[in-house]
C-alpha cells in the first residue's frame, strides 16, 4: 500500500474532470516515454464502467483497462486496475480554487510498489500542471 498527495489549483468539480473526460485524463495519465492521445480514451463513468486507452510511444501501442468502483463524485472514486491493485482517490476542497488530492494504492505486490509509486508522483504531477 502507498499513499500519495497532491495540492492542484483547481476546485474539486474541476479536478473530476481528470477522471471523467478524455482530454484532461489524457493530458496526466501518461507512462514515462509515452503520451496518451485523448483521442484514443474512451471512459463510461458509472459503478463498474470502464476508462479504455493506448499509451503509444512511435509505432508501440499499449492498450489498457480500468474499472471504475464506488463513484461519489466529485468528492472520491475507486478505480481497479491491474488485479488486485484497487486505488482510491479523495478530492477535498481547501478553498480558494485549490484542491489536495489524496491517492491510495492497495494490493500491489511489495516489489513493485516503489516502481509504480515513483510513476504514479509523475502522473500527479502532470495532473497538477494541467489546472495549472
Amino acid at each position: 500500500m502507498f499513499n500519495l498527495s497532491q495540492v492542484i489549483d483547481a476546485p474539486p468539480g474541476e479536478v473530476v474532470r481528470a477522471f471523467t473526460e478524455p482530454e484532461p485524463f489524457a493530458a496526466w495519465f501518461v507512462a514515462e516515454g509515452f503520451s496518451t492521445p485523448a483521442e484514443r480514451v474512451s471512459i463510461d463513468v458509472r459503478p463498474g464502467g470502464l476508462i479504455s486507452a493506448v499509451f503509444t510511444a512511435g509505432d508501440v501501442e499499449v492498450p489498457f483497462t480500468l474499472r471504475f468502483g464506488n463513484l461519489d463524485l466529485p468528492h472520491s472514486l475507486v478505480i481497479h486496475l491491474d488485479d488486485p491493485e484497487v486505488v482510491t482517490v479523495r478530492l477535498t476542497d481547501l478553498g480558494d480554487g485549490r484542491t489536495r488530492l489524496d491517492y491510495q494504492s492497495v494490493g500491489l505486490p511489495a516489489d513493485q510498489e516503489i516502481t509504480i509509486q515513483t510513476g504514479v508522483a509523475h502522473m500527479l504531477r502532470h495532473l497538477a500542471d494541467y489546472f495549472s
